[in-house]
């Protein structure tokens, strides 16, 4: 009974939802009056986190009701779209780490030469099981890489910076997001944070193991051999695109060439 008035409510909610238009969901293209917030949004970010202004995922507008897309994806697809990436994305080999549902499908209409879905965690047989900071392919072997919001998750992330630079071809490219503060200097992480309820207090998420800072993330890229291809979100979509399209506008699209 309980599960059948959970359906009932969540239909209601979507169906009224549908019938506004302040809101549409770049990816599924349906129109709405509100996105999904991530955990109740803004409100239930502890006050360390709201101090460090993280760029990243728009919590507020996270996800859509619709097609099951969040923030993050959407924003990818858009940049895609803007910079004409799927056209240079066929006939080539890809890896994409923790790959987005709606994002992978895209991607796969681009029949690339091979497309190589990754996760430490599968969740079916299309994804297999690889550890990006051992991952089991050749050096110079991928065109493109997608790692979006992974590193945050990953103890020894120059590991994974140094195999993501190994695996890819010289001339590559890799998409690298993961939410940073631009007041840090340098990241933050203590071998003193070693529950859940630290973790989310002071890395925003159980999962997480630091906050990075802008200025050592970026140093990062570049000491593992990448040049620097960040694309700003603000000079390829104008001022409204972040609100009607629920993402977020402070989040640049972090792009480096090996």
């Amino acid at each position: 009974m309980k599960n059948n008035l959970k359906k009932i409510l969540k239909y209601i909610l979507r169906t009224v939802n549908g019938l506004g238009s302040r809101r549409k969901c770049y990816i599924c293209g349906i129109t709405f009056n509100y996105f999904t917030k991530y955990r109740g949004g803004t409100k239930n970010i502890s006050e360390f986190g709201i101090k460090l202004k993280m760029v990243g995922s728009d919590v507020d507008n996270f996800g859509c009701l619709y097609c099951g897309c969040h923030d993050r994806e959407r924003h990818l697809v858009m940049f895609f779209d803007k910079l004409k990436l799927w056209d240079k994305i066929k006939n080539l080999k890809i890896l994409h780490f923790a790959p987005e549902t709606q994002l992978a499908i895209k991607i796969d209409e681009q029949l690339p030469l091979d497309y190589i879905k990754a996760d430490l965690y599968p969740t079916n047989q299309d994804i297999k099981q690889i550890d990006a900071t051992a991952i089991p392919f050749n050096n110079d072997t991928f065109d493109f890489l997608i790692a979006n919001h992974i590193l945050e998750h990953i103890p020894d992330y120059r590991s994974a910076l140094s195999e993501f630079h190994r695996v890819l071809k010289p001339g590559g490219t890799a998409v690298l997001q993961t939410p940073y503060s631009k007041l840090l200097r340098n990241n933050f992480e203590d071998e003193g944070i070693d529950n859940d309820g630290l973790r989310l207090s002071f890395y925003g998420q159980e999962d997480h193991v630091r906050r990075f800072g802008e200025h050592q993330f970026l140093k990062s890229l570049k000491k593992a051999g990448f040049s620097l291809r960040i694309m700003k979100h603000e000079d390829c979509f104008d001022v409204s695109s972040a609100y009607y399209y629920g993402v977020s506008i402070k989040e640049d699209l972090i792009m480096v060439q090996k």
